[in-house]
């Protein structure tokens, strides 16, 4: 997805930084789902987001790592951007469950990373790393850099 931030804007001259990497590069699936806002406030999502699903609704949220309503399993990377979207109301989106992701593009709401450590249940055959768990799913992580003059020396 293409972004443009202003960098500079007088007037007689307009300096726009402008970003068209990507986040979904390749062989991606996606599904859909009706993702929820349980925040308390107004809040949008970019795409790049990690997504979860609270298994007694089958809303999609942002993934936590902190839940046990089945918000701190991760089902996909939103694909779909979401504006203002109110607390309680819920918009139909678009999240990636397979293919190729760049890394530098996946972000959380919470202060979570890739290798945060997540425990489902109790003991510590529970305990799992963010990254393995989206991995599972079938979503490659790329590295942000690739085929840089460092990588073709």
């Amino acid at each position: 997805m293409s972004k443009a931030t202003v960098i500079d804007q007088t007037s007689n001259q307009l300096h726009v930084d402008y970003d068209y990497s990507k986040i979904f590069v390749w062989s991606n699936r996606y599904d859909k789902g009706s993702l929820l806002n349980a925040s308390g406030g107004v809040l949008s999502y970019s795409p790049g987001l990690v997504v979860a699903r609270i298994a007694a609704t089958n809303k999609v949220v942002p993934f936590d790592e902190t839940g046990t309503d089945g918000s701190q399993i991760p089902i996909g990377i939103l694909k779909t951007s979401v504006t203002d979207l109110a607390d309680t109301a819920e918009k139909d989106v678009n999240f990636c469950i397979s293919g190729d992701v760049v890394e530098g593009k996946i972000t959380f709401i919470t202060a979570a990373t890739l290798d945060t450590v997540v425990t489902i249940g109790t003991g510590t055959e529970n305990t799992r790393i963010v990254r393995d768990m989206i991995q599972s799913l079938g979503i490659k992580i790329l590295p942000s850099t690739e085929l840089n003059v460092a990588d073709n020396s």
